[in-house]
């Protein structure tokens, strides 16, 4: 193994990026994790449809807006979080991807053009400034995780999920949409931003 591959308490971490670059699993996904990142979300929005959404009241195109946007934010912290993607977002390597690999790869740029939040007050009755909160918010929390000690990223990480889950009731919300702006901080700050080890299966799995 080189010094990218290790195995530390049997558990193997490889660093390398090797072939080709995934927009959903970055480089050297698994089959479980190319099923994660490209399946597992389709439930969010079916599930949710069921149990609260098709007694709300909502128009076909607000409908489509709320599976569009549990779709984007379940996978996106599915997608971000898995080992081989992890791989690529925290690689010192010098990689080869094009444009939308070097997007999904950018520390700042990758969480700035997240405007999905300000779908909500277009399409929704909701003031404007719920928008503007979650985005600005979620904007620092990013800068703070990139600029503070690695040891430190995973605790800080949590603490602005932990406080972004207990301030949501206090923030007005669209009945059914309670949830977005939680992981909407989850997906950017923990699960993109937020270096974790590449793992990967041993032999034995």
């Amino acid at each position: 193994m080189s010094k990218d591959q290790v195995k530390i308490k049997s558990a193997v971490i490889d660093w390398v990026c090797a072939g080709k670059f995934s927009f959903t699993t970055g480089f050297g996904a698994t089959k479980a994790e190319s099923a994660i990142a490209n399946y597992a979300a389709l439930v969010a929005p079916v599930a949710l449809y069921f149990l609260s959404w098709q007694d709300l009241g909502w128009t076909i195109l607000q409908i489509v807006v709320a599976g569009l946007l549990a779709l984007d934010m379940v996978g996106g912290v599915l997608t971000n979080s898995l080992g081989s993607m992890k791989r690529f977002l925290h690689t010192d390597q010098q990689v080869k991807v094009n444009w939308l690999g070097k997007l999904v790869g950018s520390k700042f740029t990758f969480p700035l053009i997240h405007f999905q939040l300000f779908a909500v007050p277009l399409c929704f009755d909701v003031a404007w400034s719920y928008a503007f909160f979650w985005y600005a918010a979620m904007i620092i929390a990013v800068i703070l995780v990139h600029y503070i000690p690695l040891y430190l990223q995973r605790p800080i990480g949590l603490l602005v999920v932990m406080i972004s889950i207990m301030i949501s009731p206090a923030i007005p919300a669209v009945v059914g949409l309670e949830w977005l702006a939680p992981i909407f901080m989850i997906k950017l700050v923990l699960s993109h931003g937020v270096r974790e080890e590449p793992y990967r299966p041993t032999t034995a799995q």
